[in-house]
């Protein structure tokens, strides 16, 4: 599964990190597994870009070991390895893989195809890690660091002011149970409410205008399971709102307000999910900032 902005990159990889490390980042990995592969490594390293015994150290080394079947973490301090942890490894040669390492405050979370596979405790100490390594058996589809920790709700207008066509919304999260994205006029209409309840299994759609809730929408599959993470894209077109799951498309959903171009002020997340991270971005061909909460 590919990141909405993912953009390949070689491997090996090599990257050194521009500010230190916080609680709530998440590190998102993307891409396939080689024909003919051995494995691939992932190491978040202090001090050095490579693996060096005299140099530095590895704060958390997986190592996709497919002969085995086996993810292996460990790390390494001051030229010594720790103990080995291990977890099952089931993808092999030509699978497509996401892989994701959310930093907490006491331990890394590793997530395999959005599932939760292990947690890592720290060795080092996160704000040392100054270099991500990755190499191996396979091809990058893209490597993006994004994500904090969400207040619930989470309230905030939009970087311009506004969305307009051809921005789009990035919501990263791992549902609990009932919650609701809003897309917020300026007086706190919500022009869009975007509400997957688990309790009915299904995604209600709606918009409240000068106070009254509209006819409610509710076509569609229940795409989403608890504690099992999700990607949701909503993006403005001139005449509606295109929501995507899991990069596969949800549905549409026709503007009720006159003018979506200047209209859609803010947004509001809500309930039973726990946001991980929040991204505004433009879907035209020409360079555009991209805004990462």
């Amino acid at each position: 599964m590919s990141h909405p902005q993912d953009i390949p990159v070689p491997v090996p990889f090599v990257s050194k990190l521009t500010e230190p490390l916080k609680s709530g980042q998440t590190l998102f990995i993307h891409g396939r597994v080689n024909d003919g592969a051995n494995g691939f490594q992932i190491n978040l390293l202090s001090g050095s870009p490579i693996i060096d015994e005299h140099l530095g150290g590895v704060a958390l080394h997986i190592n996709g070991r497919l002969g085995e079947g086996k993810f292996v973490f460990n790390s390494m301090q001051q030229g010594t390895w720790g103990k080995e942890e291990r977890e099952s490894l089931k993808y092999k040669a030509g699978d497509i893989f996401d892989i994701r390492i959310r930093c907490h405050d006491d331990k890394f979370e590793i997530m395999v195809d959005q599932k939760e596979i292990h947690e890592f405790k720290y060795r080092l100490p996160l704000g040392t890690i100054d270099y991500l390594n990755i190499d191996g058996d396979i091809s990058l589809s893209g490597v993006h660091w994004g994500g904090r920790y969400f207040d619930s709700p989470y309230n905030t207008g939009f970087p311009n002011g506004s969305v307009r066509s051809g921005d789009r919304i990035l919501v990263y999260g791992v549902p609990k149970g009932n919650f609701s994205i809003n897309l917020l006029g300026r007086d706190g209409s919500t022009l869009f409410h975007f509400n997957p309840r688990f309790s009915e299994k299904q995604v209600v759609r709606n918009a409240e205008i000068n106070s009254t809730w509209g006819d409610e929408e509710r076509e569609g599959a229940f795409p989403f399971k608890k504690e099992v993470g999700t990607d949701i894209v909503i993006g403005v077109e001139p005449y509606s709102i295109q929501i995507f799951v899991d990069n596969k498309r949800f549905g549409t959903f026709a503007h009720r307000t006159q003018n979506p171009d200047t209209d859609y002020a803010g947004i509001r997340i809500e309930g039973e999910i726990e946001v991980t991270g929040l991204e505004f971005t433009h879907s035209s061909s020409h360079p555009q900032p991209q805004h990462h909460f």
